[in-house]
């Protein structure tokens, strides 16, 4: 049997649990910035075995049994901490829809997520739903190019390209030639220089 899940990464850790779908065309949400440097789009997501396997979950995704399938795969590997989307985003309402009853029938996992697709109407209020459950921690990700506000009472993560003051956010993430520069409370650790191989798992910071 294949998995729908995968367990650790270097940056989430040997402990964490993610699902992912290809990047691009699964991001609804997408800004010019985001797109230019999306780490999912390059590096070892543009092998053919990776590619190949986000593709199989897309299949999953659209399937009418994701959602039993999934809800027993978290049961059976006794997940405790879920990254949704380490690549790629909520596509659609139906699907936005499909992870909300996950969550609702797997209250005592976490899961956390960044997602662009805020920014498409018929997505969000679902997503915002989402986002007040209490076994969830969303944030909202914006950038320079964002060209709609985002609704107030949101964790925001902000992705700096560019030396400057980042705005009013929650949460700061670097492109890798920023991540030298001085360390503001709110950049994710792992992404200073001082923070160098902190994983998810050991800070905490955006499902805590």
């Amino acid at each position: 049997m294949r998995y729908l899940l995968q367990l650790g990464n270097s940056k989430l850790g040997s402990a964490i649990h993610h699902w992912s779908l290809p990047a691009g065309i699964t991001c609804v949400g997408k800004t010019e910035i985001c797109e230019s440097h999306c780490y999912a789009m390059r590096g070892r997501y543009s092998f053919a075995k990776v590619r190949e396997k986000l593709a199989w979950n897309l299949e999953q995704a659209n399937r009418y049994d994701f959602v039993s399938r999934m809800v027993h795969e978290i049961n059976q590997q006794g997940v405790l901490v879920l990254r949704v989307h380490a690549s790629g985003d909520f596509f659609s309402k139906s699907y936005a829809e499909n992870w909300y009853m996950i969550m609702k029938r797997c209250p005592k996992v976490r899961f956390y997520w960044y997602t662009r697709s805020w920014s498409v109407r018929e997505i969000e209020p679902v997503l915002n739903r989402m986002g007040k459950l209490k076994c969830c921690r969303g944030w909202y990700s914006i950038d320079d190019s964002s060209t709609i506000k985002p609704p107030p009472h949101i964790r925001l993560a902000y992705l700096q390209t560019v030396d400057n003051v980042p705005p009013p956010v929650d949460l700061v993430l670097r492109i890798r030639k920023l991540r030298r520069n001085f360390a503001l409370p709110i950049v994710c650790p792992a992404e200073t220089v001082k923070g160098k191989g902190t994983n998810c798992g050991a800070c905490k910071r955006c499902f805590g």
